[in-house]
């Protein structure tokens, strides 16, 4: 071959190179153009920058504002809070012989438990507590917090825990065993690591400096997202061992004998949000106190070690039953992993694909009787001597069922340094209006503190009709600090609707069935150190005696007084039923398949015992199942047409209302047709966009100047893997802003994710102190460029041994209303809006994804929903995050029944819905969402690669279906209409405007492009220069 055809071989080769690699860079930039948003948030810059055309006339635009100059105090008011809270939120059990407080003076203090320096501050995932050490951020575990608050500690046990040999072999990675895990189960769990080392690892030497010192017992057991605890789980340690994983491990038992031999005193203290079996160290003389500390986050330890040495007096009740057998509870007998027949992985008989995701069930067989209501009703019906409550069935010693056999400490419960006498003054009810107690507190001690007064009531129940508790918290208050001999009245408002049950059986006056039913007959109102005591002094009072009365600690009193009858003349289902009717009978699995359960029931305790363990599903649940709720069709809608890009002239500030000084005044009404004709601005594909990617961001709509905003977990703060600090969410063009971070400034990269969990916020039953943390994760957001936060989580405590409990306040569903709507208050006054979650029912995460959960319509909304409805009925909540599970048979995010019918037609919810992450694009599919009202999808990219597809993919049909199109605009106007109410609107006027701008990344790409595009024409020059030369010569 001639060095001429060699020559003209390489530039053949190279414009084949060239042309190659022009193709992959434009490849990419169409691959990077589609996915800018959400390369954007990583790499914190923006597609589009804020102009001023006012011509130096700009007005204020900041409508929310800090309360604070500088970052450095909103982080320093986040970490006193944190301790606050957990302070006021640690319980104390017992405290015999004034065990506690520890004088820090001469109490030398010895931690026992390998956990003590393994504790669990948080969750994992949502819930996970991150800080950013090399910026100097702090985070705070038991030895660090005691130390720093004065305690002296005895290094010798600490050295032996910090040992690899000790540590390394037998303790918890960053105090959690549990891990995250998305992907499917077909079995339970089977093995935990309770993280404590066998009594083998203590020598004399080590036993000996533990001699007069006090002991401070640590009992540990973490949490997770994605992750449950099983009863049948055995020890991941072979060297320790437990009857059940919430039971005391043997390894524990033997350091707890050994403190006891070795100090002075012993206290306990609980870091865990799992109740754990407890009984024995209640009833054991040699343990002094008991304290319940919960995981407290990165601060909380500060505010627990106050409470250890009495710079704090406890003023917590706990918000779950802690019970002698974790596993007594109803709601224990279908927990954990069942499978349809049909399932996926049946062999032959497998109909299901792992596509749909619905495998799985879950029966809910207790009914209304969740926690204490189960306890304390069958603790009443054992007094009365009714209901066969006394059977073996639901016994834990398998002997006839007795009240004080079955629970430890009752929900509410909770003891302080001094001693209070509450007195129930007054209590007058309004049907239809407000409802108010009087309750007269009194400190009869010696020792200022706080107490917190507790409203329960009882209504009339006849037996065989209404499932009814015997007991339910309707209200609560907490004093302020009271001195020796001071008083204080507490008045407590509650809404006579949390009085009422739901009687799916009632026929209103308009013919629709299912209300709210306040049946005619006695209530009683009483007061009192937790459920049992306020239900004893019902029973004293309507008894008119304490025969068969059993009380939990020698600290209780029955008080008849303490509890007063009021009488309603009427049965009235009409008062709290307007728009109401049975909306969720196919959640119930009986509905579906006659006699699949025997429900728990008040008029026989000895039923409801029996598990569910293998279900058919008909054809009719297969629609759901196989994720067919809605199919796009060629439909008019609702006749009126609809309009997408037109050119009204307006803005998304155009419907911000100011007042005479300009000042933010609210949203213009949700009914001003000005609202119809901004949405008709919006073009279909911007439509499209903004739900199929809804992820943790919200796609900009230029059409009518909307700017990307932005949402993220979690409850404790946003959480550290998805915002890196204070400064990932500005960018350059925004530095005008009041509250622009920079990277390089002080504490721009402290984590945010740092507050105690939220049974210990709960536990404060200090309403005033949840709203104050919505303020200032609110200001979290002004300072980050954050407009929502997922959070608070408002699920319920259905078992104990729900792996994401922490995420979640109480078993209590009246307890979760009142603290999940003060936190969205707190975060509405700065600015950021509260979205809470898991709407609804995600009561365990094994299998969360696709899991069909069933109960009664009663159950349903008594206690779930009743958690939900004070906020969303509010619009305190501005945005909502569905659960990842189905209700019946149709994924929660689809369920129009719940998200459209009760939510926003009976409660007038006013705010968006979003889903969780998809974790299963096609049950959890875009169609299906939007058709029932369920607003946006939390995703990127997860639909174009499933079944169904990408949303855009699928624009022909969706302009066709006019019904599928009203319902994108409806979805939409919640979404606008609260955002309008947000932070996201500082630094936007009438006389600023949105313009897209290309990112560095994008313009680097361009210019790839541009450079091996004119490299591949020069190639291709020279290479038919060299080719056609040769030709000649030749």
């Amino acid at each position: 071959m001639s060095n001429k055809k060699k020559s003209a071989g390489l530039w053949r080769g190279l414009t084949s190179v060239s042309a190659s690699l022009l193709a992959v860079t434009v490849g990419a930039s169409a691959i990077v153009d589609a996915n800018a948003a959400f390369i954007n948030t990583r790499l914190g810059v923006s597609s589009y920058k804020v102009v001023d055309t006012s011509n130096g006339e700009k007005t204020d635009s900041t409508y929310f504002k800090s309360e604070f100059s500088s970052l450095d105090e909103v982080i320093a008011a986040k970490d006193a809070l944190a301790a606050e809270i957990a302070s006021e939120g640690t319980v104390l059990f017992k405290n015999e012989d004034t065990t506690l407080p520890l004088d820090t003076s001469s109490d030398k203090v010895t931690l026992w438990g390998l956990n003590s320096i393994n504790p669990t501050l948080g969750g994992m995932i949502g819930s996970s507590v991150s800080i950013d050490a090399e910026a100097g951020q702090k985070q705070y575990d038991i030895q660090t917090a005691l130390t720093e608050k004065g305690f002296s500690l005895n290094q010798d046990m600490l050295d032996l825990y910090s040992s690899e040999d000790v540590n390394g072999t037998y303790g918890r990675k960053n105090g959690h065993s549990l891990q995250p895990s998305f992907g499917t189960m077909y079995e339970n769990p089977a093995a935990y690591n309770v993280g404590e080392a066998p009594e083998s690892i203590y020598d004399d030497d080590v036993l000996k400096s533990a001699d007069d010192t006090v002991a401070l017992v640590v009992i540990s057991r973490d949490s997770s997202e994605a992750s449950d605890y099983n009863p049948n789980m055995t020890s991941a340690n072979e060297e320790d061992s437990y009857e059940r994983p919430l039971a005391l491990s043997d390894n524990e038992k033997a350091m707890i004998e050994l403190a006891k031999q070795h100090s002075t005193k012993v206290v306990v203290l609980l870091n865990t949000n799992n109740p754990v079996e407890i009984d024995d160290l209640k009833n054991d003389d040699g343990i002094g106190a008991i304290v319940w500390a919960g995981e407290p986050g990165a601060n909380g330890f500060l505010g627990v070690a106050d409470v250890l040495s009495g710079e704090v007096n406890p003023s917590g009740h706990i918000s779950d039953t802690y019970a002698v057998n974790s596993t007594s509870a109803p709601a224990m007998v279908n927990y954990g992993v069942y499978l349809y027949t049909n399932n996926s992985q049946a062999g032959s008989d497998a109909v299901l694909t792992e596509e749909n995701k619905g495998d799985w069930y879950l029966v809910e067989s207790e009914g209304i009787y969740n926690g204490y209501k189960y306890y304390e009703t069958r603790y009443e019906d054992e007094v009365l001597g009714q209901g066969n409550a006394d059977t073996t069935e639901g016994s834990s010693s398998g002997d006839a069922w007795n009240y004080a056999e079955e629970v430890s400490y009752p929900f509410g419960y909770g003891l302080s340094y001094t001693t209070f006498e509450q007195k129930l003054e007054s209590v007058d009810v309004q049907v239809g209006g407000t409802a108010t107690a009087k309750v007269n507190v009194t400190n009869t001690g010696d020792v200022a503190g706080k107490s917190v007064v507790q409203l329960y009531v009882q209504s009339p129940y006849t037996e065989g009709g209404l499932e009814k508790s015997a007991i339910q918290l309707i209200g609560y208050g907490k004093t302020q600090v009271l001195e020796p001999g001071a008083s204080e009245e507490v008045t407590i408002e509650f809404d006579p609707l949390y009085m009422a049950s739901y009687d799916e059986e009632a026929v209103k006056a308009d013919g629709t069935q299912g209300a709210w039913s306040l049946e005619a007959g006695d209530y009683y109102f009483a007061i009192g150190n937790g459920a049992h005591e306020a239900l004893n002094n019902v029973l004293a009072n309507k008894n008119g005696n304490e025969d068969g009365l059993v009380k939990i600690a020698e600290t209780d009193e029955i008080n008849a007084d303490n509890a007063i009858k009021w009488n309603l003349a009427d049965t009235d289902i009409e008062t709290y039923s307007t728009g109401v009717q049975n909306e969720l009978q196919d959640m119930n699995i009986n509905n579906l398949i006659e006699n699949t359960v025997e429900y728990t029931t008040r008029s026989d305790w000895s039923k409801g015992w029996e598990s569910v363990e293998a279900i058919t599903p008909t054809d009719a649940m297969m629609v759901g199942l196989t994720d067919q709720l809605y199919e796009l069709t060629e439909n008019d809608g609702d006749g009126n047409g609809i309009t997408w890009g037109a050119d009204n002239g307006l803005k998304l500030i155009d419907m911000m209302k100011l007042d005479e000084n300009g000042n933010y005044a609210g949203a213009i009404d949700f009914d001003d047709p000005m609202w119809d004709q901004l949405l008709d601005e919006v073009t279909l594909d911007e439509a499209i966009q903004f739900i199929e990617k809804a992820g943790d961001d919200f796609e900009n709509i230029d059409s009518i100047q909307l700017a990307r905003v932005y949402a993220n977990d979690g409850p404790l703060g946003y959480t550290g893997d998805q915002v890196g600090g204070y400064f990932v969410r500005w960018s350059k063009d925004l530095s005008d802003e009041d509250y622009y971070t920079e990277e390089t400034d002080d504490k721009a990269t402290y984590r945010m994710a740092t507050m105690p969990t939220e049974p210990i916020v709960a536990a404060t039953f200090n309403k005033e102190l949840v709203e104050r943390e919505g303020e200032l994760l609110g200001e979290d957001g002004l300072w980050a460029n954050e407009s929502s936060i997922f959070a608070p989580g408002l699920n319920l405590h259905r078992t104990v041994y729900c792996g994401r409990n922490h995420e979640y306040y109480s078993e209590d569903s009246v307890l979760t209303a009142n603290m999940g709507n003060a936190f969205a208050i707190g975060c509405k006054n700065k600015g950021t809006m509260s979205e809470p979650k898991h709407f609804a029912f995600n009561h365990q995460e094994a299998n969360r994804s696709g899991l069909s959960t069933f109960m009664t319509e009663q159950a349903a909304r008594e206690n779930e929903l009743r958690g939900f409805m004070m906020c969303m009925s509010s619009n305190n909540a501005q945005g909502v995050m569905t659960a990842f599970n189905r209700a019946g048979t149709s994924f929660v995010g689809a369920y129009k029944n719940l998200v459209d019918n009760i939510a926003r037609d009976e409660w007038g919810y006013q705010g968006w819905f979003v889903t969780d992450m998809i974790n299963g694009a096609d049950y959890m599919n875009w169609r299906d969402v939007t058709a029932a009202g369920g607003g946006g999808t939390l995703t990127s990219s997860a639909y174009d690669t499933s079944t169904i597809g990408a949303m855009a993919d699928s624009k022909k049909a969706i302009e066709k279906d006019v019904n599928f199109q009203q319902m994108m605009k409806k979805n939409l106007k919640y979404f606008l209409y609260q955002l309008v109410q947000s932070n996201a609107m500082n630094g936007i006027s009438s006389t600023t405007e949105i313009q897209a701008v290309r990112t560095w990344y994008q313009n680097a790409l361009v210019g790839a492009e541009a450079a091996f595009a004119v490299l591949t024409i020069l190639f291709l020059i020279m290479t038919i220069l060299k080719t056609i030369k040769p030709k000649k010569e030749a």
